[in-house]
């Protein structure tokens, strides 16, 4: 049995041809670029999330491979290796990460990866593999607020960031906010996700060609509950009836969701949606916060006013960007819209020129508005951080996630600006819209997923 899958491009991850060796055994190629695993600062590596869907051979019904929680019981050939992080809630796994191996850097160039399945039922399957690039956050200590920023947690009412040690419960009396009492966060229990423990996040956005493919594997009335209405006039191109939806610029980032778009999308990916606390972490790292900084660790910022290539694999910005500066799109420039993920990320570019965070997560500030679980309504203050299982719903409303303790949209916020905004709102640690409590679409929302 074979079944072509070809990944769509963040920063060109390519997964080849799938071949079922024997009952239960999967194999293809992986390839992508910048990858890196470095044992200096910031002492992290990068990976591709790895999950399979099988189908009844001809049939339309995809659903969720489990795949076996032993990690030697997959390969993956030189210089990489599998990891399985053991955090799903099933004996079985979700999904695995293909890693390096050892300290290095650079492309990943046709490596063989074969994966064993569980509990598959008698009968022919088609299957699918789906790899989303990631990026590991270590455990580790970080700061919270920058004493500037609107919104911005403080330490009490210092005006001094919170240090945030570990996982433990954290009251509102100690952490407050800046300039306004009502962003003030609520009480955070320990089981909520602050952003100490390890987590891999997503490196990009969710792009337009991911989203796509995530409405043409679930069924049809689920992707009919999912559809996000196209936005020609602001870079959102999505046409196309189930299922062969298409993106026409797939590289770039999805915007006008919803939180259940989003939501139901990590749930169907084994993801889970980040904390804006978590998102701190994963911009700014363990430095010591600068006023006003981007996540590309300072405030110095230039927009984007001249693209090229514009609409491909390769689109790319080529302003000229100062020393210290990062690069940005923002503040409402033309053309209106999303660019490509991981558009400034050129080789040759350091962490200023690519935009990139302290651990090498791209557009952070900018671009689209990163869509996050909250911290000041009781809705958000709940969430536990369990992760998506592969399956979303199909009754009585088909298409929405249903993971127990994962906050509807009133437990959500925004973080980290968009194209259509001012610079101040592309700040690590700007909260005003700490109380984005609607459920309607917007053009420059986005988001990402962690696990």
């Amino acid at each position: 049995m074979l079944v072509i899958y070809k990944s769509p491009l963040a920063n060109n991850l390519s997964i080849g041809d799938v071949t079922l060796l024997n009952d239960s055994t999967l194999t293809f190629e992986i390839s992508w670029e910048n990858s890196w695993r470095t044992d200096s600062p910031p002492y992290n590596h990068d990976a591709v999330w790895l999950f399979v869907k099988k189908r009844d051979c001809g049939g339309s019904q995809w659903s969720h491979t489990d795949l076996s929680p032993v990690s030697t019981a997959h390969t993956a050939s030189s210089p990489l290796e599998v990891y399985i992080d053991g955090k799903d809630a099933s004996t079985n796994a979700k999904g695995l990460f293909v890693r390096r191996s050892s300290v290095g850097a650079g492309n990943i160039s046709s490596s063989m990866v074969t994966l064993r399945v569980r509990d598959l039922p008698s009968g022919l399957y088609d299957f699918k593999v789906f790899g989303i690039e990631m990026v590991q956050i270590p455990q580790g200590a970080f700061y919270l607020g920058d004493g500037a920023s609107y919104g911005s947690f403080q330490k009490s009412t210092t005006g001094e960031p919170y240090h945030v040690t570990s996982e433990s419960s954290i009251s509102n009396s100690n952490l407050s906010s800046l300039t306004t009492t009502s962003a003030r966060p609520g009480n955070l229990p320990s089981s909520y996700p602050k952003g100490y423990n390890e987590v891999y996040c997503m490196k990009y956005e969710l792009t337009q060609g991911q989203y796509t493919e995530f409405l043409n594997t679930i069924a049809s009335d689920q992707a009919a509950t999912r559809a996000v209405p196209q936005l020609t006039a602001y870079r959102l191109l999505i046409t196309g009836v189930w299922p062969t939806i298409v993106a026409t610029h797939p590289h770039r980032a999805m915007t006008n969701m919803i939180w259940d778009d989003l939501t139901a999308y990590l749930d169907w990916s084994a993801l889970r949606p980040m904390t804006e606390l978590e998102f701190e972490k994963i911009a700014r790292g363990p430095a010591t916060p600068v006023k006003h900084e981007k996540a590309w660790g300072t405030p110095l910022i230039v927009g984007v006013t001249s693209i090229v290539t514009d609409g491909t694999a390769t689109e790319s910005a080529s302003n000229t960007i100062p020393p210290a500066h990062g690069i940005s799109k923002y503040n409402n420039t033309t053309p209106h819209g999303p660019m490509r993920v991981g558009f400034a990320g050129k080789p040759g570019n350091n962490r200023h020129q690519s935009g990139a965070s302290y651990y090498g997560v791209m557009d952070l500030s900018g671009n689209a508005s990163e869509t996050v679980v909250g911290s000041v309504h009781a809705n958000g203050t709940s969430f536990v951080g369990n992760l998506g299982d592969g399956e979303i719903t199909t009754t009585p409303t088909p298409g929405i996630q249903n993971v127990s303790g994962w906050p509807n949209y009133l437990g959500r916020t925004l973080r980290g600006g968009s194209w259509r905004y001012n610079d101040t709102y592309l700040s690590i640690s700007d909260r005003s819209r700490y109380n984005y409590y609607n459920n309607s679409r917007y053009n420059y929302v986005g988001g990402r997923g962690v696990r």
